[in-house]
């Protein structure tokens, strides 16, 4: 019977050491295969929310690329329309005529014309006037309304009405007016020719 108990005890299986692999083959499980894993998975997450990141970033930039070229295409609209209106360098005297024409329709007279020098730029110039001028203010308004209308842009940059003295009932004015004038064709022949 001793040797029965002997045998039985060799026979049985030692818990401990399936325990102890066990353990071990969890411990090299999350060691090897779960940690690498959550670090991976960390990672992607990661660069998951730096494209959602940069996807809203391009979305917004759209969104402000097409809201500057419906702005350009308005500047552009503008410009050419501009263009098709404002007098060229060789029609300034059509454009002062038109002035003056203005001026007798409304019963208001041009004492002095005074055209200053151009200040010319790249693509336009600055045509300052200085007029003197008399006449009812009721024409006088009319006038100004009528040159404000002219083709092209007419700036109206300084405006100055006398009282009429006793003696005379109309008032007396001095106007400086700016005509913007095209020189694109100018411009352009002048860079073509300078190659």
């Amino acid at each position: 019977m001793s040797s029965l108990l002997i045998s039985r005890r060799h026979g049985k299986p030692k818990t401990w050491l399936i325990t102890g692999l066990m353990g071990a083959l969890a411990v090299a499980h999350l060691v090897l295969g779960f940690l690498p894993a959550q670090r991976r998975i960390r990672e992607l997450r990661g660069q998951v929310e730096e494209r959602r990141q940069q996807i809203v970033q391009l979305q917004s930039m759209l969104r402000a690329v097409q809201h500057a070229r419906q702005r350009l295409d308005q500047a552009e609209a503008i410009c050419r329309q501009w263009r098709s209106q404002a007098p060229r360098p060789t029609q300034i005297a059509a454009q002062l005529a038109q002035i003056t024409q203005a001026a007798e329709a409304t019963s208001v007279a041009i004492d002095r014309l005074d055209p200053q020098p151009a200040i010319e730029m790249n693509l336009l110039a600055q045509q300052h006037v200085a007029l003197q001028f008399h006449g009812p203010f009721p024409a006088v308004f009319h006038w100004l309304q009528r040159l404000e209308a002219l083709p092209g842009i007419v700036w109206i940059r300084d405006l100055k009405l006398h009282a009429a003295p006793e003696s005379d009932a109309e008032p007396r004015g001095e106007l400086t007016l700016t005509i913007f004038v095209d020189r694109s064709d100018y411009a352009n022949s002048s860079a073509t020719a300078g190659r």
